[in-house]
Protein backbone atom coordinates (compact mmCIF):
# COMPACT_ATOMS: atom_id res chain seq x y z
CA UNK A 1 0.00 0.00 0.00
CA UNK A 2 2.74 2.13 0.63
CA UNK A 3 4.80 1.75 -2.37
CA UNK A 4 1.14 2.18 -4.52
CA UNK A 5 0.62 5.79 -2.38
CA UNK A 6 4.72 6.10 -3.38
CA UNK A 7 4.00 5.61 -7.16
CA UNK A 8 1.33 8.03 -7.29
CA UNK A 9 3.07 10.50 -5.60
CA UNK A 10 5.76 10.26 -8.09
CA UNK A 11 3.09 10.12 -11.17
CA UNK A 12 1.48 13.55 -9.42
CA UNK A 13 4.97 15.19 -9.44
CA UNK A 14 6.22 14.18 -12.47
CA UNK A 15 3.12 15.57 -14.11
CA UNK A 16 3.53 19.05 -12.31
CA UNK A 17 7.10 19.44 -13.56
CA UNK A 18 5.55 19.19 -17.37
CA UNK A 19 3.17 21.61 -16.86
CA UNK A 20 5.76 23.74 -15.06
CA UNK A 21 8.10 23.24 -18.00
CA UNK A 22 6.87 25.53 -20.56
CA UNK A 23 8.64 25.33 -23.73
CA UNK A 24 10.66 28.39 -24.62
CA UNK A 25 11.42 30.48 -27.98
CA UNK A 26 14.76 32.55 -27.78
CA UNK A 27 14.57 35.41 -30.43
CA UNK A 28 17.37 37.52 -31.56
CA UNK A 29 16.93 41.20 -32.82
CA UNK A 30 19.86 43.93 -33.18
CA UNK A 31 20.98 45.88 -29.85
CA UNK A 32 18.59 49.06 -30.51
CA UNK A 33 15.81 49.10 -33.12
CA UNK A 34 13.31 51.48 -31.52
CA UNK A 35 10.24 51.71 -31.65
CA UNK A 36 10.95 47.56 -32.56
CA UNK A 37 12.86 46.87 -29.82
CA UNK A 38 14.69 48.99 -27.26
CA UNK A 39 15.00 49.09 -23.66
CA UNK A 40 13.86 52.13 -21.36
CA UNK A 41 15.11 52.02 -17.23
CA UNK A 42 16.23 48.27 -17.58
CA UNK A 43 12.94 46.96 -19.37
CA UNK A 44 12.57 45.16 -22.96
CA UNK A 45 10.19 46.96 -24.77
CA UNK A 46 8.48 47.39 -27.96
CA UNK A 47 6.11 47.31 -30.76
CA UNK A 48 7.58 44.07 -31.96
CA UNK A 49 8.27 42.51 -28.55
CA UNK A 50 4.59 42.92 -27.12
CA UNK A 51 3.85 41.30 -30.48
CA UNK A 52 6.13 38.43 -30.28
CA UNK A 53 4.82 37.91 -26.53
CA UNK A 54 1.00 38.15 -27.72
CA UNK A 55 1.35 35.26 -30.75
CA UNK A 56 3.79 33.13 -28.21
CA UNK A 57 1.18 33.51 -25.48
CA UNK A 58 -1.26 31.97 -27.93
CA UNK A 59 0.97 28.94 -28.87
CA UNK A 60 1.61 27.82 -25.29
CA UNK A 61 5.41 28.86 -25.21
CA UNK A 62 7.38 31.72 -23.76
CA UNK A 63 9.67 34.18 -25.53
CA UNK A 64 13.15 35.04 -24.53
CA UNK A 65 14.84 38.11 -26.65
CA UNK A 66 18.82 38.60 -26.75
CA UNK A 67 20.14 41.78 -28.40
CA UNK A 68 23.53 41.92 -30.17
CA UNK A 69 24.56 43.59 -33.20
CA UNK A 70 23.12 42.65 -36.70
CA UNK A 71 25.93 41.12 -38.18
CA UNK A 72 26.00 38.79 -35.02
CA UNK A 73 22.07 38.11 -35.03
CA UNK A 74 22.37 36.84 -38.34
CA UNK A 75 25.65 34.41 -37.55
CA UNK A 76 23.63 32.94 -34.97
CA UNK A 77 20.37 32.11 -36.86
CA UNK A 78 22.42 30.38 -39.73
CA UNK A 79 24.08 28.34 -36.63
CA UNK A 80 20.71 27.87 -34.90
CA UNK A 81 22.02 29.19 -31.73
CA UNK A 82 18.47 31.41 -31.93
CA UNK A 83 15.20 30.26 -32.58
CA UNK A 84 13.77 33.72 -34.61
CA UNK A 85 15.07 36.77 -35.18
CA UNK A 86 13.90 40.11 -36.38
CA UNK A 87 12.95 42.38 -38.33
CA UNK A 88 15.20 40.97 -41.22
CA UNK A 89 13.74 41.86 -44.99
CA UNK A 90 13.62 38.94 -46.99
CA UNK A 91 16.04 37.94 -49.65
CA UNK A 92 17.29 34.75 -51.48
CA UNK A 93 20.21 34.67 -49.86
CA UNK A 94 18.48 35.05 -46.30
CA UNK A 95 15.82 32.80 -47.34
CA UNK A 96 18.38 30.14 -47.60
CA UNK A 97 18.29 29.58 -43.35
CA UNK A 98 15.49 31.23 -42.49
CA UNK A 99 12.01 30.07 -42.72
CA UNK A 100 9.87 33.58 -43.45
CA UNK A 101 6.46 33.84 -42.47
CA UNK A 102 4.27 34.29 -44.92
CA UNK A 103 2.92 37.77 -43.52
CA UNK A 104 4.86 40.40 -42.74
CA UNK A 105 5.16 41.83 -39.19
CA UNK A 106 4.81 45.48 -40.16
CA UNK A 107 6.62 47.52 -43.67
CA UNK A 108 9.63 49.43 -42.95
CA UNK A 109 10.74 52.74 -45.51
CA UNK A 110 14.15 53.07 -46.24
CA UNK A 111 14.59 56.86 -46.45
CA UNK A 112 17.09 59.88 -46.86
CA UNK A 113 16.72 62.39 -43.99
CA UNK A 114 17.99 65.53 -44.32
CA UNK A 115 17.89 68.74 -41.79
CA UNK A 116 14.93 70.90 -43.13
CA UNK A 117 17.26 74.24 -42.56
CA UNK A 118 19.53 72.87 -45.79
CA UNK A 119 16.81 72.48 -48.07
CA UNK A 120 18.37 69.86 -49.55
CA UNK A 121 16.65 67.93 -52.34
CA UNK A 122 17.04 65.03 -53.46
CA UNK A 123 15.70 63.74 -57.24
CA UNK A 124 17.46 60.32 -57.72
CA UNK A 125 20.62 58.42 -55.81
CA UNK A 126 23.00 60.61 -58.34
CA UNK A 127 22.04 63.95 -56.47
CA UNK A 128 23.67 62.76 -53.50
CA UNK A 129 26.68 62.91 -54.94
CA UNK A 130 29.17 65.63 -53.00
CA UNK A 131 27.63 65.00 -50.09
CA UNK A 132 28.24 63.38 -47.14
CA UNK A 133 26.01 60.59 -46.41
CA UNK A 134 25.50 58.89 -43.30
CA UNK A 135 24.57 55.35 -43.11
CA UNK A 136 24.85 51.98 -40.65
CA UNK A 137 27.03 49.68 -42.03
CA UNK A 138 25.59 46.61 -40.82
CA UNK A 139 22.08 47.31 -43.59
CA UNK A 140 21.47 47.02 -46.35
CA UNK A 141 19.09 49.67 -47.70
CA UNK A 142 18.25 47.71 -50.78
CA UNK A 143 19.87 46.60 -53.67
CA UNK A 144 19.29 49.71 -55.85
CA UNK A 145 21.30 51.73 -53.09
CA UNK A 146 23.93 49.16 -52.02
CA UNK A 147 24.67 48.61 -55.29
CA UNK A 148 25.16 52.45 -56.24
CA UNK A 149 26.84 53.62 -52.74
CA UNK A 150 30.37 53.10 -53.98
CA UNK A 151 29.83 56.43 -55.60
CA UNK A 152 29.32 58.23 -52.57
CA UNK A 153 31.42 59.72 -49.65
CA UNK A 154 30.08 57.41 -46.86
CA UNK A 155 30.20 58.06 -43.24
CA UNK A 156 29.74 54.80 -40.98
CA UNK A 157 27.86 54.53 -37.81
CA UNK A 158 27.15 51.19 -36.17
CA UNK A 159 23.51 52.18 -34.72
CA UNK A 160 20.95 54.33 -35.50
CA UNK A 161 21.48 56.67 -32.36
CA UNK A 162 24.75 57.96 -34.03
CA UNK A 163 23.45 59.14 -37.22
CA UNK A 164 20.42 61.38 -35.80
CA UNK A 165 23.46 62.99 -33.24
CA UNK A 166 25.49 63.31 -36.25
CA UNK A 167 22.85 64.73 -38.41
CA UNK A 168 21.80 66.74 -35.35
CA UNK A 169 25.49 68.02 -34.97
CA UNK A 170 25.33 67.41 -31.33
CA UNK A 171 27.58 67.18 -28.85
CA UNK A 172 31.36 66.70 -30.61
CA UNK A 173 30.19 64.12 -33.18
CA UNK A 174 31.09 63.73 -36.61
CA UNK A 175 28.92 66.20 -39.31
CA UNK A 176 26.97 64.64 -42.09
CA UNK A 177 24.65 66.19 -44.68
CA UNK A 178 22.47 63.42 -45.02
CA UNK A 179 21.42 60.34 -42.90
CA UNK A 180 19.97 56.69 -44.58
CA UNK A 181 17.67 54.84 -42.51
CA UNK A 182 14.33 53.02 -41.20
CA UNK A 183 11.96 56.25 -41.43
CA UNK A 184 10.29 54.86 -38.07
CA UNK A 185 12.87 54.46 -36.59
CA UNK A 186 15.00 57.63 -36.87
CA UNK A 187 11.75 59.70 -36.62
CA UNK A 188 11.27 57.80 -32.96
CA UNK A 189 15.17 58.19 -32.17
CA UNK A 190 14.91 61.85 -33.23
CA UNK A 191 12.11 62.92 -31.01
CA UNK A 192 14.19 61.17 -28.37
CA UNK A 193 16.67 62.97 -28.93
CA UNK A 194 15.26 66.54 -29.09
CA UNK A 195 15.52 66.85 -32.54
CA UNK A 196 11.46 66.30 -33.98
CA UNK A 197 11.57 69.28 -35.88
CA UNK A 198 14.72 69.49 -36.99
CA UNK A 199 14.77 66.68 -40.29
CA UNK A 200 12.58 65.99 -43.38
CA UNK A 201 12.45 63.17 -45.47
CA UNK A 202 14.30 64.46 -48.94
CA UNK A 203 14.00 61.31 -50.91
CA UNK A 204 12.19 57.29 -50.74
CA UNK A 205 14.89 54.40 -50.82
CA UNK A 206 12.77 51.54 -50.49
CA UNK A 207 10.09 50.11 -49.35
CA UNK A 208 9.95 46.80 -47.84
CA UNK A 209 7.83 44.45 -45.54
CA UNK A 210 9.48 43.29 -42.14
CA UNK A 211 9.23 39.78 -40.85
CA UNK A 212 10.13 37.17 -38.00
CA UNK A 213 11.90 34.71 -39.48
CA UNK A 214 13.02 30.99 -37.62
CA UNK A 215 16.42 29.40 -38.18
CA UNK A 216 16.37 26.46 -40.54
CA UNK A 217 19.14 25.07 -38.80
CA UNK A 218 16.41 24.25 -35.93
CA UNK A 219 14.95 21.77 -38.07
CA UNK A 220 11.72 20.84 -39.48
CA UNK A 221 10.04 22.40 -35.86
CA UNK A 222 11.31 25.47 -37.04
CA UNK A 223 9.48 25.61 -40.21
CA UNK A 224 6.58 24.03 -38.09
CA UNK A 225 6.67 27.25 -35.83
CA UNK A 226 6.87 29.58 -38.44
CA UNK A 227 3.39 28.59 -39.96
CA UNK A 228 1.79 28.75 -36.34
CA UNK A 229 3.53 32.03 -35.71
CA UNK A 230 1.88 33.24 -39.25
CA UNK A 231 -1.38 31.82 -38.56
CA UNK A 232 -1.83 33.96 -35.15
CA UNK A 233 -0.10 36.62 -36.49
CA UNK A 234 -3.18 37.14 -39.52
CA UNK A 235 -5.64 36.30 -36.64
CA UNK A 236 -3.80 39.29 -34.27
CA UNK A 237 -4.25 41.77 -37.12
CA UNK A 238 -7.61 40.57 -38.17
CA UNK A 239 -8.33 41.74 -34.27
CA UNK A 240 -6.56 45.00 -34.65
CA UNK A 241 -4.26 44.09 -31.85
CA UNK A 242 -1.43 44.60 -34.15
CA UNK A 243 -2.24 47.49 -35.29
CA UNK A 244 -3.31 48.77 -31.62
CA UNK A 245 0.02 48.36 -30.51
CA UNK A 246 1.84 50.12 -33.30
CA UNK A 247 -0.14 53.45 -32.95
CA UNK A 248 0.07 53.12 -29.08
CA UNK A 249 4.18 53.44 -29.76
CA UNK A 250 3.89 56.14 -32.50
CA UNK A 251 1.66 58.10 -30.80
CA UNK A 252 3.30 58.32 -27.52
CA UNK A 253 6.51 60.01 -29.74
CA UNK A 254 3.84 62.40 -31.11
Amino acid sequence: MILKNLFLISLILLSSVRVLAVEKLLFASSDSLPPKIYKEDGELKGTYVEIIREICKRMNVEAEFVTYPWARVMVMAKTGKVDAIFPPFKTPDREAFLYFTSEPMSHTRNVVFAPKKKHITVKNLSDLQGLTVGINDQYSYGPKFDAYKKNLNLDLSNNEEMLVNKLGRKGTTKRIDVAIASEEVFKFLSKRLGFLDDFEVVYVLSANPSYVAFSKAKGVKAKELAEQYNKILLQLKKEGFVQKILNKYMENEK
